[in-house]
């Protein structure tokens, strides 16, 4: 028995090593640098300018809701997830690429140019939807 605590000791030692200096960051850590938000938070076009408030566009149920909205050009359409699984808003033709929109995140582009930008979800290609610029 004499021979088995000094042992036990060890071990255990040297198992609380790893734990050691693991006591989480210092408010004085002055060099690391903020990681970046998600782009699925604040992504947004070059807008080339000063940009307003558009169309909101909800995704709910593997749908786009609306399904065709209306919008100036010079403004920003702001689609928000609302669905309990993650969403894109890609259209190629118009440089939209929004990346995966995870629920209750929000995705932002500013649209320049009048016409009609047809959308799709690449996660659901059945959940598409339409965007008509119209003149500022």
């Amino acid at each position: 028995m004499t021979r088995l605590f000094p042992t036990a000791v060890a071990c255990l030692s040297l198992a609380a090593l790893p734990l050691i200096g693991c006591g989480g960051s210092s408010s004085s850590d002055t060099g690391s640098t903020p990681a970046p938000a998600p782009a699925t938070d604040t992504a947004a076009a070059d807008t080339g300018g000063t940009t307003t408030a558009g169309a909101q566009v909800v995704m709910k149920d593997i749908k786009f809701v609306p399904e065709s909205a209306t919008t100036k050009a010079g403004t920003t359409v702001t689609w928000t997830n609302n669905d309990s699984v993650p969403h894109t808003v890609t259209a190629p033709q118009a440089g939209i690429d929004s990346g995966t929109i995870e629920p209750g995140k929000t995705f932002a582009f500013a649209f320049q140019k009048a016409g009609t930008v047809d959308y799709v979800c690449t996660i659901h290609p059945g959940q598409k939807g339409s965007i008509t610029v119209t003149a500022g």
